[in-house]
């Protein structure tokens, strides 16, 4: 079985419509950091100004997201369990690294 999540991907900066809906693979997550089975995300100020541009230090393709509420699907050398109710903030994702992604296997 395939796992791919759901991610809302900008490969370009833009208007609304920069921002694409696709199907990755799901990724497994390094030593230290968690992987979240998401329940809700938000894309708010931050994210509207680095689609429209005004983020120049962030790489596209990214997938956007600060914020997430959800449930810890793995967290390898952490303190998080599976099955873990967590919310996220800040910490790079969305414009470090890859944020909030929705998950779903196929």
């Amino acid at each position: 079985m395939i796992k791919v999540m759901k991610a809302i991907l900008l490969e370009s900066r833009g208007d609304p419509t920069a921002l694409k809906l696709q199907e990755i693979t799901k990724p497994s997550p390094q030593s230290g950091w968690v992987l979240i089975e998401i329940k809700a995300f938000g894309l708010n100020l931050s994210e509207m100004f680095t689609r429209q541009g005004y983020s120049p230090s962030v790489q596209l393709p990214r997938i956007l997201g600060i914020e997430c509420v959800g449930v810890v699907e793995a967290a390898p050398d952490t303190p998080f369990q599976p099955g873990q109710k967590v919310a996220a903030i800040m910490g790079g994702m969305g414009r470090a690294f890859d944020g909030t992604k929705k998950r779903r296997n196929t």
